[in-house]
């Protein structure tokens, strides 16, 4: 199984002073001011339209509480893809990121702990706070993703307070507690934005903007790393013959692609809020990623057949092919330009397995 901890960029931060100006004095306080409390904030923010239009679903079964349900699950994915790409401090604290969006699953730990939850009807797993001390297979947007679209969700258009129901309202809440912590942890006055909006010598996590800068330049080439290898190479398989569209996250809900293409549009909004292209030396390598990414974006949303089948032969497959090539040369750019321009050495860990 794909480890997550190694998705994480093992970084070698060495100094070059002649490039120091090319990393912003304010480059912490810009980045937590423009993009990681917006996202905190719209992520929270969706997360609790949801838990209360789900709560409305259990309180009033039927298909347009249903379809108010799954309207508000889809806005939460982007806002989810936004954040995600924050994958260090709060996000990254207490296992946070797992609980949230557990992947890569390709035993189908998620579908087989969660059907066994519905099945044993235990309650005392929908008691307040319980779900946050179970596994993390059974508590984020995936496992409410089936409750929500996967076998027997049609049961929640019937049955009022339903044990499917109240479970989903039981992930949906733990959602919204875990994303407000995380925006919490992003609050001017809290101690992780403090270190990192202002590094200084004697900081115990940040002691200067180029640690910074190598924070961000390592989360960026993690969301790209995890978008393509994790997300978009196991359904695509090695062969055509090999593609198994089952193997993306969000395929029943049919939100693979808006999933995806929302990370990488953040990763072009995470560039923009760091201003590394307001330096000559970093310009070219910002703008080269701007077009691989943007053109990657471009072909993921330009998908129309469902994901459960769009990975197979046909145009869709060429385009979702197209994406992981350009995914692959912006990581690239980053870890070769654009590292090199902010005078950091980056040593990037493919994504490993067994």
């Amino acid at each position: 199984m794909i480890r997550l901890a190694a998705l994480a960029l093992l970084g070698l931060l060495a100094c070059r002073p002649a490039l120091a100006d090319a990393v912003p004095s304010d480059l912490g306080a810009r980045v937590a001011e423009f993009y990681a409390r917006p996202a905190a904030q719209a992520f929270t923010a969706a997360a609790r339209e949801t838990a209360r239009l789900t709560g409305n679903l259990c309180a009033a079964p039927g298909s347009e509480n249903l379809a108010a349900a799954r309207a508000a699950f889809a806005g939460l994915v982007p806002a989810w893809s936004r954040l995600s790409v924050l994958r260090f401090g709060p996000l990254q604290a207490e296992n946070r990121f797992e609980r949230l969006f557990f992947w890569p699953d390709p035993r189908g730990v998620i579908v087989r702990q969660v059907e066994a939850l519905l099945a044993g009807k235990d309650e005392a797993a929908l008691a307040p706070g319980a779900l946050g001390t179970r596994s993390v297979a059974v508590q984020g947007l995936p496992a409410l993703e089936f409750v929500l679209h996967g076998t027997g969700a049609g049961a929640l258009e019937a049955v009022a307070a339903s044990y499917r129901c109240r479970y989903a309202l039981a992930v949906a809440g733990n959602i919204a507690d875990i994303a407000a912590t995380v925006e919490a942890g992003w609050d001017e006055a809290a101690p992780f934005p403090a270190d990192f909006a202002a590094p200084a010598a004697g900081n115990a996590l940040y002691r200067s903007q180029r640690e910074v800068a190598g924070e961000i330049v390592k989360a960026l080439g993690t969301a790209l790393q995890f978008t393509r290898n994790a997300e978009l190479l196991p359904p695509l398989g090695e062969t055509p013959d090999k593609a198994r569209g089952k193997r993306a996250p969000l395929w029943r809900s049919d939100l693979t692609f808006a999933l995806v293409a929302a990370r990488i549009e953040a990763a072009i909004e995470l560039l923009d809020a760091a201003g590394f292209a307001d330096d000559p030396q970093a310009r070219g390598a910002v703008e080269t990623m701007r077009f691989d990414l943007s053109h990657a974006a471009e072909a993921l949303r330009a998908v129309t057949t469902p994901a459960e089948s769009a990975f197979t032969p046909g145009e869709d497959r060429e385009r979702i092919r197209y994406a992981t090539v350009a995914l692959n040369a912006a990581n690239a750019t980053l870890g070769e330009k654009l590292s090199a321009a902010l005078g950091l050495t980056m040593g990037f860990n493919a994504l490993d397995g067994d």
